[in-house]
């Protein structure tokens, strides 16, 4: 990979006519929200003449989509761990491939790299923040938090954020006075989610006709909480409901553990089915009773986001971004950061009973008139990159906030 990614860099020096060469940045590639909206938002943006290139900052490029979705659209991908020589070997890689625009999804830490990226002449340098990163942090992180808080002050053009609190959390409370900050929300690729699943969900767990299957999709980390699942399924058979929850995304040994001890301890054992990473995650939502999205940690949650899109009912913890789907989009029943399992599982029963109302048709048309359609993401982005506002007015479905507009997105005042 590493052999012909290079010699894909110095292809990529060659500058078609009419094209917008772009930068992504990220920290590692995995099967996580950001690596998915990317590789959704690519294809449309190669089409309109934007040529993606991929930095990741460690040793290897990881699992997830979005390396071979780039690689299929003429870009190249590039490991390239932080240490002393990161400096030099990044201001090398801007010179070689001669980028219009540096795009890092990497919090706080974007100003380092939006720094050098000024340091190399690039014209555009967007910092994107993507979670609510409101987590305690000891005096050492405070420090180099706000050291890189005044690197992307000075450096960056665009400062974007997936929601309203992703900016307030990771960039600044007043973020509203700075011309530079915008809501751009995650544009959702409908078509993917619309691709059947390869297994039939009830079969493949041993479902019974009238039990209720609770899916939830998301990688295994401590702020997922997947934990919480086992405890929600025995408050469920509690209350008379036999239920099974299917959990979807690449695993972790330590956080699988917890879950089957957890599943164990609530007597449940035999109904929580750990799938690990799929491709096919819309076909398996669409067979789904109700999604539980558990997580106490997020920006604008996916795993929320695309089951109400499908019609899917979904419970999910009152999180700034859960809230701002809420407001938007029907299906989400939200409960209490700290709501006890059976609390949950009441919030289950509500949900199921919206997924057995909705219909797909009805979903899709809501979607399609909301600002989370794909094009509504891909115009903002094209206005960035190519530093010129889209032509017309604005796109039917743009939300205002606050406002303002959702494809001029939550910019502050010029």
């Amino acid at each position: 990979m590493t052999g012909r990614c290079g010699r894909r860099e110095e292809a990529g020096a060659v500058r078609h006519p009419g094209t917008y060469r772009v930068l992504r940045v990220v920290g590692e590639l995995n099967f996580g929200g950001t690596e998915m909206r990317t590789a959704e938002l690519l294809p449309r943006l190669s089409v309109a003449g934007v040529e993606v290139h991929l930095l990741t900052l460690c040793h290897r490029v990881g699992p997830g989509p979005l390396a071979a979705v780039i690689a299929r659209h003429g870009g190249t991908i590039t490991p390239m761990p932080l240490d002393l020589h990161f400096p030099v070997r990044f201001l090398r890689l801007l010179r070689r491939l001669r980028v219009d625009a540096v795009h890092v999804d990497c919090a706080n830490f974007s100003g380092v790299l939006l720094a050098l990226a000024a340091l190399g002449a690039v014209p555009v340098r967007v910092a994107h923040f993507r979670g609510d990163d409101n987590q305690y942090r000891n005096l050492r992180r405070r420090v180099s938090r706000w050291i890189f808080g005044r690197l992307l002050r000075v450096s960056a053009t665009d400062i974007l954020g997936v929601s309203p609190n992703s900016l307030t959390c990771g960039y600044d409370r007043d973020w509203r006075d700075d011309p530079r900050c915008r809501v751009v929300l995650n544009g959702l690729d409908l078509d993917r989610l619309r691709q059947p699943a390869a297994d039939d969900l009830r079969a493949m767990i041993g479902a019974g006709p009238h039990d209720l299957v609770c899916v939830s999709v998301g990688r295994a980390a401590p702020e997922k909480r997947r934990w919480l699942l086992p405890p929600i399924l025995a408050a469920l058979r509690a209350q008379g409901v036999s239920a099974h929850a299917v959990l979807v995304g690449p695993g972790d040994d330590e956080d699988d553990t917890r879950v089957r001890r957890a599943a164990v301890a609530a007597g449940v054992a035999d109904r929580v089915h750990l799938l690990g990473p799929r491709t096919d995650v819309g076909g398996l939502i669409r067979q789904a009773d109700v999604v539980v999205h558990p997580s106490c940690l997020e920006g604008l949650p996916g795993g929320v986001l695309e089951p109400v899109a499908l019609g899917v009912g979904t419970v999910a913890a009152a999180l700034p971004g859960v809230l701002f789907i809420d407001e938007h989009l029907p299906g989400v029943t939200v409960v209490d950061v700290d709501a006890t399992p059976q609390t949950w599982a009441e919030a289950v029963h509500r949900a199921a009973a919206f997924t057995a109302t909705d219909t797909a048709e009805a979903a899709a048309a809501r979607f399609a008139r909301s600002p989370f359609a794909i094009d509504t993401a891909v115009t903002t982005h094209l206005a960035i990159y190519r530093r010129s506002a889209p032509a017309g007015p604005p796109p039917a479905s743009t939300v205002r906030i606050g406002g303002r507009s959702a494809s001029d997105p939550e910019r502050g005042p010029r």
